[in-house]
């Protein structure tokens, strides 16, 4: 029956892929070349018989994949993580992104097409795959390198591209000719959608996560996850963006919350069963004859697509100061193209541009690459020897002598008081004007719907209330960096002697009203088409005024009252998880000791035998039957305690155990070092080490780093951006810019030292 045709042929694709995936499995084949392959014998083409009859709808119900791979990348997405790589993935997207347009618009010239089908063959190639890059990276076991981190942000931003790409290839399938205005208006649209979007989401999500844990139910929090994925999803693609950046968005709002683990959990298989669907469907269009008759085309843009990213993206990565090892690892993840080139192919050719010959290279393209990444992925060991061996020692070295550079730059930058005071009013002016312009377009559909009438009058004056925290925020931000300024400027002697008494402070007034008349100048010229006209403009006006001029103390406490509620929900999100994992370990600790103990608190002397060691290392609990429950150190208390937690001198440890058994701990905690002792091995000092680029130990993780038993150094914890590590774990990775605090003999943290550099 016809009815049951979608059942039949979702029986048929995943019996196959199963089958097809395990075989390959067994020769150690990625899982993915394996889908590929299922859809390519079940497709229409190969064979003289296809069991499939309802291709369209299988296409579209494979398309989910995409969504819940999104989603998944979403919740593990961190800013804090992100931000780190920010630069080196933008300049390596950049450089990738003007390659492929050039390589794309060659191709199409050599082979007589239009310059719109040449632009979007290079849109094409410019998109890697999620999947691909994600699906081998997990398999690999390496998600947490630092190779991986930066392919996660160039990937992100590769999907935002995307986004810019669609909108800006279907006004050239239209005109012919690429629009930059178009490519601006795009790129603003897309900000205001996202941080919209994300802090509403940030803001609301506690709420949500109340609600669920309240209620307790896994059917409950799977239904509701998966509606909040299409929700979000639906609204993207009715702010003409696409339903991937929905998804991913839905995810951000998500990561790092007390339920996002669960969440991954749910979401987890259903994610692999759609990611998997999407495969065999795009096997399932290959063309074998077609990609045959193209097949010279197809290997020569495939070896132009898989060496130009490469060496695009390498070449980013190393000017933006990261290690050429790790630059190499991320490249080789992205010499792929992915799903949103066949997204790209299919608009081509619903607006007439591109033709049959286009999707056959596409598919041709994708298939192989897609086949090669692996081993092009395992050839990393190679590239490293040849080019060792073919590039010059006096390359080399200037290459290290830049690198040193650039990282000298970053630590002068990240030094300078006076970008560390206005970074964040700036940050905060960007994120505010965003949300303006969010309201005003909101405001503005509405109004429309509305039409001329007392409703929408009164539309304006609630927008008018509902941007008064902004408009606040950024009046209190402008100041702040005018006075920054006005401080840099004033330190000039000519000025000093001119900005003394009554005119430094005219001098301070008439710098906040230039920086104000240009801040507003760009967000008239912006926001312009969204204001109101009319009487609505005059109510609008009046009421902003009038708030802002009587209602100003009141306007700043609502402003201070609102950033600290979204403050709060991202932070209460963040911890709620600790606070859990604090919970179930005082649980786990009361059902191994059901009987009664005592709690005592030991604080380590400075020369203790234990110092430098791990709790690991002394064995504590097999010795004396104490449990470390906690460590307080430098007025900061750790309840996660690991075993290769090490000592320090002052540490104030929570133990649990008997009376007997406490008394055996602390006897042994606090045990002195023996005098006769060789004075370099007790001596035990603390101090601060940067790991540079250049070094061979950044990239790897501590195990294999070898620095406790090399040179005998213990690290405390390490300093990452804002994020602080303590006690390490020996699958931690050292990241270029981490500084390491250290404890350890002197000799041996100064080879240490010269290791790091």
């Amino acid at each position: 029956m016809e009815h049951h045709h979608l059942l039949h042929d979702l029986g048929w694709l995943m019996a196959t892929a199963a089958f097809v995936s395990i075989l390959l499995r067994s020769f150690k084949q990625p899982a993915i070349i394996g889908y590929l392959l299922a859809g390519f014998l079940l497709g229409p083409h190969l064979l003289p018989w296809t069991p499939l009859h309802d291709a369209e709808n299988l296409q579209s119900l494979s398309e989910l994949g995409v969504l819940f791979l999104m989603f998944y990348i979403g919740l593990e997405f961190d800013l804090g993580k992100l931000k780190p790589v920010a630069s080196a993935a933008v300049l390596g997207l950049a450089l990738q992104t003007i390659l492929m347009v050039m390589i794309g618009t060659s191709v199409g010239q050599w082979l007589g097409w239009s310059a719109a089908q040449g632009l979007f063959l290079g849109g094409i190639l410019a998109i890697s795959s999620s999947m691909v890059c994600f699906n081998l990276i997990e398999e690999r076991g390496d998600i947490h390198r630092p190779y991986a981190q930066l392919t996660a942000g160039v990937l992100i931003l590769e999907d935002i591209l995307a986004i810019i790409l669609l909108v800006v290839l279907a006004g050239v399938g239209v005109s012919g000719q690429l629009d930059y205005g178009v490519v601006g208006r795009t790129t603003f649209f897309v900000g205001i959608f996202v941080v919209a979007v994300f802090l509403i989401g940030k803001l609301l999500a506690p709420t949500a996560i109340q609600m669920l844990n309240r209620i307790g139910n896994a059917e409950t929090m799977t239904l509701f996850i998966v509606g909040f994925i299409f929700l979000v999803s639906l609204l993207a693609a009715q702010a003409e963006f696409s339903l991937a950046l929905g998804s991913f968005l839905a995810g951000a709002i998500f990561s790092r919350s007390a339920i996002s683990h669960e969440i991954e959990r749910i979401t987890t298989p259903i994610r692999d069963f759609f990611s998997a669907l999407f495969f065999v469907t795009i096997g399932t269009l290959v063309n074998p004859y077609d990609i045959w008759e193209y097949k010279g085309t197809i290997l020569l843009v495939t070896a132009l697509m898989m060496v130009g990213k490469f060496v695009a993206c390498w070449t980013g990565f190393v000017l933006a100061a990261v290690s050429p090892g790790v630059a190499t690892r991320a490249s080789l993840s992205k010499v792929q193209i992915g799903e949103f080139g066949f997204v790209i192919a299919a608009l081509g050719l619903s607006l007439g541009v591109t033709n049959p010959a286009m999707k056959a290279v596409t598919t041709g393209v994708a298939i192989v690459s897609i086949m090669l990444t692996p081993s092009a992925f395992g050839l990393e060991a190679v590239f490293r020897r040849v080019a060792n061996r073919m590039i010059p020692a006096r390359v080399r070295g200037l290459l290290t002598l830049y690198l040193g550079w650039i990282e000298t730059v970053k630590i002068t930058l990240r030094s300078s008081s006076f970008l560390r005071v206005i970074h964040r009013p700036l940050a905060r002016i960007g994120i505010d004007f965003l949300m303006l312009t969010a309201l005003l377009i909101v405001a503005s559909l509405a109004a429309r719907w509305l039409g001329d009438t007392t409703w929408q009058r009164l539309l304006w004056g609630g927008a008018a209330l509902a941007a008064i925290p902004f408009l606040v925020d950024i009046l209190r931000s402008l100041d702040v960096v005018t006075l920054a300024l006005s401080e840099v400027a004033m330190s000039r002697p000519v000025l000093q002697v001119l900005a003394r008494g009554p005119a430094r402070g005219l001098l301070r007034l008439g710098a906040f009203s230039v920086i104000l008349f240009a801040f507003t100048g760009v967000f008239l010229i912006a926001c312009m088409p969204y204001f109101p006209t009319g009487t609505s403009l005059v109510v609008f006006a009046l009421t902003t005024v009038v708030l802002l001029v009587l209602g100003w103390r009141r306007a700043v406490k609502l402003q201070s009252q609102l950033e600290f509620a979204v403050i709060s929900s991202m932070s209460d999100a963040a911890k709620s998880g600790a606070k859990e994992a604090v919970q179930d370990a005082i649980k786990s600790i009361t059902s191994q000791h059901p009987w009664p103990v005592e709690l005592s608190e030991v604080i380590l002397p400075g020369d203790a035998k234990v110092v430098g060691r791990t709790l690991k290392q002394i064995n504590l609990r097999r010795e004396t039957g104490a449990t470390v429950v906690a460590v307080q150190r430098s007025g900061v208390t750790h309840y996660d305690v690991t075993p290769d937690l090490p000592l320090s001198p002052d540490d104030h440890l929570l133990l649990v155990a008997e009376s007997e058994q406490l008394a055996r701990a602390e006897a042994m905690l606090k045990e002195r070092a023996p005098a006769d002792r060789d004075e370099e091995a007790n001596s035990h000092q603390f101090t601060r080490l940067l790991v540079a680029a250049t070094s061979g130990l950044c990239g790897l993780p501590l195990l294999e780093t070898r620095i406790r038993s090399e040179y005998g150094v213990t690290i405390v914890g390490i300093q990452r951006g804002e994020e602080r590590i303590t006690g390490p774990s020996p699958d931690t990775f050292l990241h270029a810019g981490d500084l390491l605090l250290v404890m350890g003999s002197p000799s041996g943290i100064e080879a240490l030292r010269e290791q790091l550099v």
